[in-house]
């Protein structure tokens, strides 16, 4: 137990000093928007092209896409069926359904590089990289359905294709396979940058974090779905895939979870409702610091 505190002590201290950045005034949210927009375009990518070439790739590594999307569907398939009882408004069943399928593997990251190192990283990208072609495609699409204005669904593959995650993970998947690596010269140069990716998210939602507590069930509902649903369903997609050892670990942490953070950016171009999906993101974020250790302690 005191070896998992000590490991996750720089966790707490970089989302704290977010939040004291933002207390003070010396950040706010355009700060945390550069951050992750940084970490989208150049750290994460560059952590990826480091990590991923070393780890070899098996039959287990190709099914982590594949589950991340399973248990995404799942989700969303549960939220939908409950919410046929409930007299909602269309633009908050869009938020509901969208959050109950999104994850933020993004905030894994730090957890799982503390505790599991590039191993467990490689397969957390990986699994990821389902999650980055359904949020691209169908979730994008799907979000517009539940609002007023008209559906604006084109575009889809242009972002992927576009992507600089999708790019380095494709490169990183084929050095991987042909037994190479990048140069050495090139590993010293861009390892530093791809280091500051952890501290680098965790200022940042440290940064976007505001904690509304309005409409507490269905906050307690998303995060219901989400965290809890989302774990459950996790053992079972890893069970029903054959996944053994470190990547049967990954994919039950990271399908539990927070809301990830392109919830709160649909929910607002398709006007849903942002309110519960800024709250929803925010509270998660919260209860995560506390949940996703608890996990990890409790799966060994």
């Amino acid at each position: 137990m005191l070896e998992l505190l000590v490991d996750l002590a720089p966790i707490f201290f970089y989302f704290a000093l977010g939040i004291g950045l933002k207390k003070f005034g010396l950040a706010d949210r355009i700060h945390g928007d550069f951050i992750l927009r940084l970490v989208f375009f150049v750290t994460l990518p560059l952590l990826i092209l480091t990590t991923i070439p070393g780890i070899p790739l098996s039959v287990d590594k190709a099914m982590l896409p594949l589950s991340n999307i399973m248990v995404s569907l799942l989700a969303m398939a549960a939220m939908f069926l409950l919410l046929k009882r409930l007299p909602l408004e269309r633009g908050t069943q869009g938020t509901l359904l969208i959050a109950a399928m999104t994850p933020n593997n993004t905030y894994m990251f730090p957890f799982i590089l503390a505790v599991y190192g590039a191993n467990g990283f490689g397969d957390a990208i990986l699994f990821d990289f389902g999650n980055a072609l359904l949020v691209s495609t169908f979730t994008y699409g799907f979000c517009f359905r539940f609002s007023e204005q008209a559906s604006i669904r084109s575009g889809a593959l242009q972002r992927i294709l576009k992507s600089p995650l999708v790019w380095a993970l494709c490169l990183a998947v084929l050095l991987s396979i042909s037994g190479n690596a990048l140069p050495f010269y090139v590993q010293d140069m861009i390892r530093p940058l791809g280091n500051m990716t952890s501290p680098l998210i965790l200022i940042a939602l440290g940064i976007f974090f505001s904690l509304r507590l309005q409409h507490i069930k269905l906050l307690a509902l998303i995060l219901g779905m989400r965290m809890l649903l989302g774990l459950c369903l996790g053992w079972l997609v890893a069970g029903l895939l054959g996944l053994q050892g470190l990547s049967k670990l990954i994919v039950i942490l990271c399908s539990a979870a927070p809301v990830g953070f392109s919830v709160l950016t649909f929910s607002s171009m398709a006007r849903l409702d942002t309110e519960l999906a800024s709250s929803a993101v925010s509270l998660s974020i919260l209860f995560g610091l506390l949940w996703v250790p608890f996990l990890i302690l409790i799966m060994g």
